[in-house]
């Protein structure tokens, strides 16, 4: 059930690529680690996660490390089909039924996948934020710059940790 006292003006949406270089992957954490504190400080408490492999789970990893000492900080997971982890591979699915286990609230969208539904995700979030933190290449292709193209058409910032 959605949770209708969560303010669009206090919300955030990750989107990101899938692959990370492993090189990359503690820069990238703190740099999160970081943003995130500083938005909380500008009243941002609610964080939107698409929980794909990559950058939303980092994401939310994050999140769900901050929670104990940042009380009013909020995992929202956006599942966009029931069984998402259905063909990750184990350790990333061991990290997905982690962090579901310990999200505040958790949308799943559809029962099945369909051709589409990753970006009806997207929108959804995009819908419910003002705001997006993105890990994002410049490439016009995919999902992440679907969601930051739209995204900057609505005239939302954008924070992109790239």
């Amino acid at each position: 059930m959605e949770n209708l006292f969560l303010k669009k003006e206090q919300s955030v949406t990750f989107t990101g690529h899938r692959f990370i270089p492993y090189g990359k992957l503690s820069i990238l954490k703190a740099a999160l680690h970081n943003v995130i504190i500083e938005l909380y400080g500008k009243g941002y408490n609610n964080y939107y996660c698409g929980m794909a492999m990559g950058f939303d789970l980092l994401s939310a990893e994050v999140i769900v490390s901050l929670k104990t000492e940042y009380k009013k900080l909020r995992l929202i997971a956006v599942v966009p089909y029931r069984n998402q982890d259905e063909h990750f591979p184990f350790a990333d699915k061991k990290r997905y039924q982690s962090i579901l286990s310990r999200a505040d609230e958790t949308i799943i969208l559809r029962e099945d996948y369909c051709q589409g539904c990753l970006l009806r995700r997207n929108d959804y979030m995009l819908a419910h934020s003002n705001q997006v933190i993105a890990y994002f290449d410049g490439e016009n292709k995919g999902g992440t710059f679907y969601t930051c193209r739209n995204a900057q058409a609505e005239g939302m910032p954008i924070l992109n940790l790239f």
